[in-house]
């Protein structure tokens, strides 16, 4: 089993005996209030999950992975305030419109694969065994015509321990781990352009004339 897939087993397990951690590799941060700008950048968000080590050609979509972040990643950009209109659809981005690309990798630490997944079922459980998931998280700005204009990235990971001695624990699960890994690091990132973005805002509505 490819380690990628680990996520969606962590996840199928979570009722059957273990307990995820996170390794906060990456702190909260305290997003910038950006309310007091009239104009604020509109962006279109393209957002993949992949499964391999980062900027890999070879790495592999997993379309269920993304699928189920997704909705985290709207929260976290419709409530940061930071942006004026935000499309995740491609079809809705308009003329003047920031493309933000911003792609998870899913990969195993120094980019092998691990058999902890086959080990641990084979056993039923009795075994105990320790998986590392790593997420590295890049955010890439794209003007109109594909060119990338600037990339940031960070690192986390979490450690998911699987075993009968380990009950779910509410504030364990693997689910809410990959949650809360996945909002600090979107997070950080969006602090970052921000700061490197910041005479994308203006104070003044510069479409009605200034007498």
């Amino acid at each position: 089993m490819q380690f990628g897939k680990a996520l969606g087993l962590v996840l199928a397990l979570s009722l059957g005996g273990c307990a995820s951690f996170t390794k906060d590799e990456v702190a909260p941060v305290d997003l910038p209030s950006m309310a007091s700008y009239t104009n604020k950048p509109n962006v279109y968000v393209d957002f993949d999950f992949l499964q391999g080590d980062p900027d890999n050609s070879k790495a592999n979509e997993m379309p269920q992975a993304r699928d189920m972040l997704k909705p985290e990643l709207k929260r976290a950009f419709n409530e940061s305030g930071l942006f004026g209109r935000v499309t995740f659809d491609e079809f809705e981005k308009q003329p003047g419109d920031y493309s933000l690309r911003l792609k998870v990798y899913n990969h195993a630490p120094g980019g092998g694969q691990v058999a902890w997944a086959f080990l641990s079922g084979l056993t039923f459980t009795i075994i105990p065994a320790l998986a590392t998931d790593q997420y590295t998280m890049s955010l890439e700005t794209l003007d109109d015509r594909g060119q990338s204009l600037g990339k940031t990235s960070n690192h986390d990971a979490i450690n998911t321990w699987m075993g009968i001695w380990f009950l779910p624990l509410v504030g364990n699960t693997p689910k809410a781990a990959v949650t809360d890994t996945f909002s600090r690091q979107v997070n950080a990132l969006l602090k970052n352009w921000v700061d490197a973005n910041r005479t994308k805002y203006s104070a003044f509505d510069l479409r009605v004339p200034r007498i």
